[in-house]
């Protein structure tokens, strides 16, 4: 069984990634103004918020493991978690947005162009921020992410 950090490290991954994957997903349902890939997109949007619960309440429990281990840059810790709070929360606000607009523009409403639009935006800042948030993460143990030479 892994543990917290072990756990933590293997679901960071997919608020990154995921985010990135859904830019495009609902960027391109935006372009060709498709309402069932917009859907898709938003349900997608949802479920990326909902992964990222577990590798936010894995951090804390993961920053014990770490602590003290030879590698291990502890001065980048509080950084991470700090923008990890943030990022973490704005990460659910989307969610919420979009589960706003899957209940609003159910099966037979056309999701506007404008909220496509409005969503795509915020998620590509949110991406953005899960993007550092990682950096900030790989900083702690990855030494080669430090810029010294």
């Amino acid at each position: 069984m892994p543990n917290a950090a072990h756990l933590h490290l293997i679901l960071n991954h997919f608020p990154i990634i995921g985010t990135a994957i859904v830019v495009f997903v609902l960027g391109y349902g935006v372009v060709v103004n498709n309402d069932s890939i917009k859907r898709l997109g938003m349900f997608l949007i949802v479920f990326i918020g909902l992964i990222t619960f577990p590798v936010f309440l894995t951090g804390n429990k993961a920053e014990g493991f770490v602590k003290g281990n030879e590698g291990v840059a502890e001065e980048y810790i509080e950084d991470h978690e700090e923008f990890a709070d943030i990022s973490f929360k704005a990460m659910e606000i989307v969610s919420i947005i979009s589960l706003a607009g899957i209940i609003i523009f159910r099966k037979g409403k056309t999701v506007p162009v404008w909220f496509g639009i409005t969503l795509l935006i915020l998620l590509i800042a949110v991406n953005v921020m899960m993007i550092y948030t990682g950096h900030l993460g790989g900083r702690i143990s990855h030494l080669e992410l430090m810029n010294k030479h």
